[in-house]
This record gives C-alpha cells, structure tokens and sequence, in this order.
C-alpha cells in the first residue's frame, strides 16, 4: 500500500513525516524517521506482500518499508509501528 495512503487513512496531517519501528530488538536502523517528500512519494509502500504471497521472515514479515532512492538498510524490515508526526 503506498503510504501517503496510508496516511490520509490514518488522518495524518497534510506534509507529515513517519516514524517507523521496526520488531528488531536492537540496531542502528530499527528505527527511521521518513521526511513528508519520502512519505508523499507515490512509490514508497509499505509492502505486506511479494508476488501474491506474504512477505518472508527474512525479507521482513509482517511488514517492511519500500522507499525509492534511499539506502536498503533504511527499508525498515518487520515494521511493529508507524507513527505519522505534524512537521
């Protein structure tokens, strides 16, 4: 689902940015905050799903965040939460 989406769902403020937690104890990225341009991007998702199937354990069950042009690491794995915050 793409997450500007998501968050007009959630009735998050016009230009809010978006903390993601991840279900990783521990780490320099279990935690991300998402500027309100990577949140409006019609491409990042918060992807529940490949090909027709659940995501993997290893590729980040439940849920994982897909974000064009940003590091790999910063596509937070087993998201826990999302917390959409007025800039």
């Amino acid at each position: 689902m793409p997450l500007r989406d998501l968050a007009r769902l959630c009735g998050a403020p016009p230009g809010a940015l978006c903390r993601v937690e991840s279900l990783q104890p521990r780490g320099r990225f279990r935690q991300v905050t998402l500027s309100s341009d990577q949140v409006e991007e019609p491409d990042t998702l918060l992807a529940l799903r490949v090909a027709g199937r659940d995501l993997p354990l290893d590729h980040g069950y439940p849920a994982r965040t897909i974000i064009p042009a940003a590091p790999g690491v910063h596509c937070t794995k087993w998201v826990a939460r999302l917390t959409f915050l007025a800039a």
